[in-house]
């Protein structure tokens, strides 16, 4: 039946202008606008607050990372605290010049900003004063007197200090218990068994007329293999303090270069505020803006500090959020036109079949949006590079990507792709798993996985892949597609594994480095100091190398390297007794040397040495020798050995997964071997191992101008 499409009524003639916005024929309209503006203020009001609770959240995240700087500051002198406590605990007794290299590789004014002295305390009864001034005077300080006069049950002496200028040497023999503020964090730190801090004080340095508010920072030092459970026992126990004084205002300096800083703060040592606790303070003077204000009462090594944060117009014009409201007077300027049409819509009926006609055409554009979308989805995908796949549960067919065949080795798409043909591609050992995964998402879930699984290349190379897939299922929850996208991590895999290789490595090469040290300590002075400087620079050497940046390129100690071979060999020689071993050092009679790369070369030679010692048999000679030729150096060792236990181990001298395995004998010569390896990669050398019955040679050759 054909229906006459209605025309709309005619507008009484008396109803125009503002009488006919008024009338009942617009009441729609006034009621979208009534039930719009409470929504509408609502945003506006939801909105200011969002801005002023962002604005308050901003400058929190601001106050804790300034609370985060200051902790952290405290934890880099605490962090040298612990590297004087191993030096002072692997040594018997400490001179002052040992003292001095030491602290003088630290290199204090470059990483320690703010220091003023880092030195050592020893703890005394006062009938043992005597003997400790004699003590000091002999190691070199004459004029060493403990300060100031008087006689007490203890002393708390300094005895070592750097670096060496006429304030420090003003402070040795200072005895720390004479003074309230620094006695009390001394028997703090001794009775709790760490590190502790002092108040605000003026530091010893700076004489009567100090001014500049100091911490100090103590870590008491035991006897050895003294039971520490109680207070009592640590007491009884205590034989000294590394300590570590520095000005506040020199380490804030550091930490904030410009004058003017984000936030204005106050860093009191108690709760109370006081003028006398003050330890440092920034203040711009200038605040237009919002202000916003924090108080955080902190407890660091068991003293109060207290921090007063405060914004300032630095901080409020850089970093919070400015409301915008033109979002809002967008959305007012829409309510008007939503009124205005609503009222044309509502005051001129007839309009129908044009506005008919205007949807189909936003209806026409929304299609065309859809098949644009489309196109771009297709486009990001091919651009993406991933190698995406889709399986058709219902039929079985699949479909594959150019990217996908492309990242396995083909040359195009190949004929009836299947299922299958991706599971030909896994490794045998990882195909049970893949039908696991995929078994389980299809009765259980999730629509969404992501795994990793290693594939077979065309040309033979394993490829490390991550796949991506998205289950699709129809209303009744029966699956219907599987979709995916494989991502190459080949690369990635393999630089996590080198990385945890040269780890294992460091922790190798640091334990023998300071094992060698230790014993060099009790049999030559010259070999020790070299090793010394070796163990920091060989330290900083994997630091560098963790961490991606350029290497140390020499030990800061430059000793004879061939007056120094021979001497390593003597200072083992008790551990080879021990072993039933004898060395033998064939001096070079040649006129040439080395040229750079000494730390390099020791580390090299002692790995080579270590591994020797532990495959030699025993009763049995290690013959060592160097030579110098025109633009090479070459260095041998040749041993008796087991044969068959010697060719067990070079079979799988590969097996880089001894690497993860406890610290046995047979695991450190793996660890060795692979080191020179790696010492032999840095110098560019040639290292052979020839085997034969019960010999064995190791051979190494270097090429230099």
């Amino acid at each position: 039946m054909i229906q006459r499409t209605l025309l709309p009524p005619q507008l009484a003639p008396e109803l125009k202008g503002r009488r006919l916005w008024l009338s009942r024929h617009n009441a729609s309209s006034w009621l979208v606008m009534a039930l719009i503006l409470p929504f509408f203020l609502y945003y506006w009001f939801s909105y200011s607050q969002q801005i002023t609770n962002e604005q308050q959240e901003i400058f929190q995240q601001h106050a804790d990372a300034l609370e985060l700087n200051l902790k952290q500051r405290l934890q880099h002198f605490e962090f040298l605290l612990g590297s004087g406590m191993a030096f002072v605990t692997s040594s018997e007794q400490i001179t002052q010049a040992e003292w001095q290299r030491f602290v003088t590789g630290l290199d204090l004014d470059k990483h320690y900003s703010g220091i003023q002295a880092f030195g050592l305390v020893n703890y005394r009864a006062g009938k043992d004063i005597a003997a400790l001034e004699q003590q000091i005077r002999a190691d070199g300080v004459s004029d060493f007197t403990v300060h100031p006069a008087g006689e007490r049950p203890f002393y708390a002496v300094v005895t070592h200090i750097q670096p060496q200028n006429n304030k420090n040497s003003a402070v040795l023999g200072y005895d720390m218990l004479t003074n309230p503020l620094r006695q009390r964090t001394a028997m703090r730190a001794a009775s709790l068994g760490g590190i502790a801090i002092t108040p605000r004080i003026l530091l010893a340095q700076d004489g009567s007329n100090a001014v500049d508010p100091g911490l100090v920072l103590v870590q008491p030092v035991y006897k050895a293999g003294a039971e520490l459970l109680s207070a009592e026992q640590k007491i009884n126990a205590l034989q000294g303090f590394v300590y570590a004084a520095f000005r506040v205002n020199d380490m804030m300096t550091r930490l904030w270069h410009s004058a003017q800083t984000e936030l204005d703060f106050s860093w009191y040592s108690s709760a109370q505020q006081a003028p006398s606790d003050l330890l440092f303070q920034r203040q711009s003077g200038q605040l237009d803006g919002p202000a916003f204000v924090m108080h955080k009462e902190l407890e660091w090594y068991g003293q109060p500090f207290w921090l007063q944060i405060s914004s300032n117009d630095n901080f409020v014009n850089n970093y919070l959020p400015v409301a915008n409201y033109w979002l809002l007077f967008f959305l007012l300027l829409m309510m008007l036109l939503l009124f205005g049409l609503l009222s044309r819509v509502n005051l001129r009926r007839y309009h129908a079949e044009l506005l008919q006609q205007e949807l189909q055409q936003q209806l026409h554009a929304q299609y065309q949006q859809l098949i644009a979308n489309e196109q771009r989805q297709a486009l990001a995908l091919k651009a993406s590079q991933l190698a995406w796949f889709e399986f058709d549960l219902s039929t079985g067919d699949a479909f594959y990507s150019d990217n996908w065949w492309k990242l396995f080795g083909f040359a195009g798409p190949q004929q009836h792709p299947t299922e299958q043909t991706m599971l030909d591609l896994l490794l045998p050992s990882e195909r049970d798993i893949f039908r696991h995964d995929i078994q389980r998402i299809l009765a259980s879930g999730p629509e969404q996985f992501s795994q990793r699984y290693q594939f077979m290349h065309r040309q033979g190379q394993i490829l490390s892949v991550l796949m991506q897939c998205q289950l699709l299922r129809d209303a009744d929850g029966s699956a219907l597609r599987l979709s995916g996208a494989l991502l190459d991590q080949t690369h990635q895999v393999s630089q996590s594994e080198q990385q945890q290789q040269l780890m294992r490595l460091c922790q190798f090469e640091i334990a023998a480095a300071v094992a060698s040290c230790q014993l060099l300590l009790q049999k030559d002075a010259a070999v020790a100091g070299y090793q010394l400087a070796h163990l920091h620079w060989l330290s900083q050497q994997f630091c560098q190398l963790i961490s991606g940046a350029e290497p140390v390129q020499a030990v800061p100690v430059r000793l004879d390297f061939m007056l120094l071979m021979p001497k390593l060999l003597q200072a083992l020689g008790p551990v080879a007794i021990q072993q039933q071993l004898h060395l033998v050092w064939r001096q070079s009679q040649s006129p040439y040397g080395l040229a750079g790369h000494e730390g390099v070369w020791w580390q090299l030679c002692s790995d080579l040495l270590l591994l020797a010692m532990s495959l030699a048999n025993s009763n049995s000679s290690i013959e060592v020798g160097m030579e110098f030729y025109p633009g090479i150096i070459s260095w041998q060792a040749e041993l008796e050995v087991d044969a068959e236990q010697t060719a067990n181990f070079l079979a799988t001298q590969t097996n880089i997964a001894m690497l993860d395995g406890p610290s046995t004998e047979s695991n450190n010569r793996y660890c060795a071997l692979l080191a020179a390896k790696h010492w032999a990669s840095v110098l560019g050398a040639e290292l052979n191992i020839k085997h034969e019955q019960q010999k064995l040679w190791f051979y190494l050759t270097v090429r230099q101008s």
